[in-house]
């Protein structure tokens, strides 16, 4: 037997060893945990010793020491400031110190140092965010938009077809229709885009398309042979006769016949049926069942088989009475309407084929022999397919793609029919109607890796076109010299007249004069005339066409100009025809083309705030509205939106009750921000409203001392009227002017809302774009040059 020694070493070396796996785990959490207090430590000293201080001083007053003002209490013992994980409470703190309306004006002010002390500490321990590496955010894989839809079918085919009569509105978030959360597909719409697949593509190559222009046949010529005086016009149900014509075949091949009839009943045949047929050469080619429930207007095509050669052709129509039809006095008869024939394709020259199929079978018409379709047929579905799906297609889809041609060469023997098939699929692959962005090469323990750069052009495309990418976008992508090449690029795309997509689109939506024609307005009240014939002649659809049009040409200027940014606000100029002039009282203007204007001299002031497209779109029906017109300041220039209003807020127009039907705006709303529920709000809204009542409704000048409000900003900047309101925005408050116009810009550009996190990119790309001029063009170059644009999550 072994000893007990020998049977008892292998068990303790295991016990020995297990004894120093845990020394060193149990170091080792000893290490970390250390290691994790002094963090801890450094964190606790930081916001005890600087960044407490400083809320106990300027915001306690309100928020702390048992005062909770807006429900706000910092020193909560439940869910204070001492709670890094109460991140509804430290955005709030942030988002209010970022845009200086906390502490309030009439408060004690943190200098910049010390404000700037807060927010970075916020952002980096509450937040967790690293300017280093900052996180790209989250985009959904998304449809393309109705608009985005449309463009890149015109682009790619060469067709403009009209999107809004077979999809419906998209739905917008953060105020734009590009953003990936609700550019989801249903069924229904997945129905409606193969549909529309189908007659897009024959739009594009026509189903006449190579045939020679159809032959008219009349059908009153077309005759019974024993009884003359009928004809094809009406071919009675109750009697059998056939009524045809001789036509000639000038091209042998493959023909096309496309009829439209009516059948034409009363209730006296309701028990009547019959069967009408088409027969070519005596032989039938089709047949209907004709009824009284039948009784419309109907039309088909059909094509004609065997091959026909050249010479005289027979074309006969076949009434066969059925049941009930008994005489031919039965009130039941066929109309054939119209009679069509089609010869061949191949029998025209190609220059004779529409340019939209000459665009897309570019290198002229097929091979003489049907064996080389495959092989030009790939060329041409390649190019396209990668122009549709935004980078190159992948050689097993080709092939799936000249298998669904070869399906109609055998049917049609026709190449363009076989290109027609093969591209409806294209239109209706995921990789078309999809947005979806592949990552390049980067180390996925970053966080972020930069987009491959075919992502990366169609990402630049939608932006600035709403389109798919261009062949010289697609090419820079395939040498991979588009990033190295950004900005060169950009200002390519911004020449081009396809840009016009943006200052429609994105103009349209950030601005929101995009649907400005449909708004209603009681156009005689507003000005003051009773007859509606004159007031509509006045103010009209093509007053608000023009307003449109003023907007998006002056946006178009200073971003091709490359202008300050702030002249959006307070350029001393704008975009008139004579029409828009005559309507806004400026003088001395003559002609109907649009051409840019002074208003050094003229009391109406430049920048959107005075435009027609603003005050319209900000304006109630029946009167201007200070409270939309704050709002939309706040909102879409200053980024800084007031929380909405509490439910069951009096209409403005009931404080009239009390002060009387005399009383002024300005005094409306002064009655009504003295409510409590109303004042927080108001207080932000209402001055930057009524420095704009020396504009009514419809857009006028109004003269009148009275409109010369006095106001300030919740931030203390006073100001009087609208010059002192232009001031104030591209002064104290361009800061947030900048902020916003760079949110707005990105928010379309990569189709999600700007978050918490993209605070570091949304600052670089201010700092960046100021320091190099401030130029409207500069935020463009800033934004495509960003992390959120050019990069994705790793995981």
């Amino acid at each position: 037997m072994p000893d007990r020694e020998s049977t008892l070493i292998p068990g303790l070396k295991k016990v020995r060893s297990s004894f120093a796996c845990l020394t060193l785990v149990v170091s080792a959490l000893s290490s970390a945990a250390i290691q994790a207090g002094e963090e801890e430590g450094v964190l606790d000293s930081e916001f005890e010793g600087r960044i407490k201080p400083l809320l106990e001083q300027y915001c306690y007053d309100c928020h702390g020491d048992g005062t909770s003002k807006g429900e706000v209490s910092l020193d909560d013992p439940v869910n204070g400031i001492h709670k890094l994980d109460n991140q509804e409470l430290w955005l709030r703190v942030w988002k209010n110190l970022r845009s200086d309306l906390m502490p309030p004006a009439k408060k004690s002010q943190p200098n910049a140092d010390e404000r700037a002390e807060v927010i970075s500490w916020i952002q980096r321990k509450v937040f967790g965010l690293d300017p280093a590496n900052p996180d790209p955010g989250r985009v959904t894989l998304r449809r393309l938009n109705r608009v985005e839809y449309g463009y890149s079918v015109e682009d790619i085919l060469g067709v403009k077809f009209n999107v809004n009569d077979v999809f419906p509105p998209d739905d917008t978030g953060y105020g734009f229709d590009t953003i990936g959360d609700v550019l989801s597909i249903s069924p229904l719409l997945m129905e409606k885009y193969l549909a529309v697949a189908e007659r897009i593509m024959a739009q594009a190559i026509p189903f006449e398309a190579g045939r020679p222009k159809a032959v008219k046949i009349d059908p009153g010529r077309m005759r019974n042979e024993k009884n003359r005086s009928r004809s094809a016009r009406f071919m009675r149900v109750g009697s059998a006769h056939r009524a045809g014509t001789v036509w000639e075949a000038k091209t042998a091949g493959r023909h096309r016949l496309a009829i439209s009839y009516q059948v034409v009943a009363q209730s006296g045949g309701k028990d009547a049926n019959a069967t009408w047929r088409v027969l070519v050469d005596g032989e039938e080619l089709a047949s209907r069942p004709i009824s009284f429930e039948d009784s419309r207007t109907k039309s088909f095509e059909l094509e004609l088989s065997p091959v026909l050669q050249e010479g005289p052709r027979r074309i006969d129509f076949e009434m066969v009475p059925g049941e009930g039809a008994t005489s031919e006095n039965i009130p039941l008869a066929v109309k054939v309407v119209s009679v069509l024939m089609s010869g061949p394709s191949g029998s025209i020259s190609w220059d004779s084929y529409p340019e939209s199929v000459r665009r897309i079978i570019d290198e002229g018409p097929p091979p003489a022999e049907v064996g080389k379709w495959g092989q030009y047929a790939r060329k041409i579905l390649r190019r396209v397919a990668t122009r549709a799906y935004r980078r190159p297609v992948e050689e097993e889809t080709l092939d799936r793609l000249i298998r669904l041609a070869r399906v109609k060469w055998d049917a049609d023997g026709e190449f363009v029919a076989g290109i027609r098939f093969a591209l409806t699929a294209v239109l209706s692959a995921p990789d078309f109607l999809l947005r979806g962005e592949s990552p390049g090469k980067g180390d996925e323990e970053v966080g972020a890796i930069p987009l491959d750069e075919y992502a990366l052009a169609t990402r630049l495309s939608y932006f600035l076109w709403s389109s798919a990418p261009d062949q010289t976008l697609l090419e820079e992508a395939g040498r991979g010299d588009l990033r190295a090449n950004l900005r060169a690029t950009v200002d390519r795309m911004l020449d081009d007249p396809k840009a016009e997509r943006f200052f429609l689109n994105f103009v349209g939506q950030w601005l929101q004069i995009r649907e400005l024609d449909g708004r209603v307005f009681d156009t005689p009240l507003l000005l003051g005339i009773k007859d509606g014939n004159r007031a509509r002649q006045i103010f009209n659809l093509y007053t608000r066409q023009d307003m449109m049009r003023e907007t998006q040409l002056f946006f178009a200027h200073i971003l091709r100009e490359n202008r300050p940014a702030v002249e959006l606000i307070n350029a001393n100029y704008t975009f008139l025809n004579d029409r828009l002039a005559t309507f806004y009282g400026v003088e001395g203007f003559e002609g109907k083309e649009f051409r840019k204007v002074s208003l050094e001299d003229h009391p109406r002031q430049g920048g959107i705030l005075t435009q027609g497209s603003f005050l319209l779109t900000t304006s109630n029906p029946d009167r201007t509205s200070p409270v939309k017109r704050g709002l939309y300041v706040l909102d879409n220039l200053l980024g800084v939106p007031p929380p909405p209003p509490p439910p069951n807020i009096p209409a403005l127009e009931n404080a009239k009750e009390k002060l009387g039907e005399d009383a002024t705006v300005e005094e409306l709303m002064e009655h009504h921000r003295s409510q409590p529920l109303c004042h927080s709000c108001h207080a932000r809204l209402d001055p930057i409203g009524l420095a704009l009542e020396r504009y009514n409704a419809l857009g006028q000048w109004r003269e009148g001392d009275q409109y010369e409000v006095s106001g300030a900003l919740v931030t203390g900047e006073a100001f009087k009227g609208i010059g002192g309101l232009r001031e104030v925005l591209v002064g104290p408050r361009m800061k947030d002017f900048h902020r916003c116009l760079a949110e707005k810009l990105l928010t379309y550009a990569v189709g999600r809302g700007v978050e918490y996190y993209d605070a570091p990119a949304v600052d670089e790309i201010v700092q960046q774009a100021r320091i190099a001029g401030g130029g409207l063009r500069d935020f463009i170059y800033e934004v495509v040059e960003s992390v959120p644009f050019q990069k994705k999550r790793a995981r």
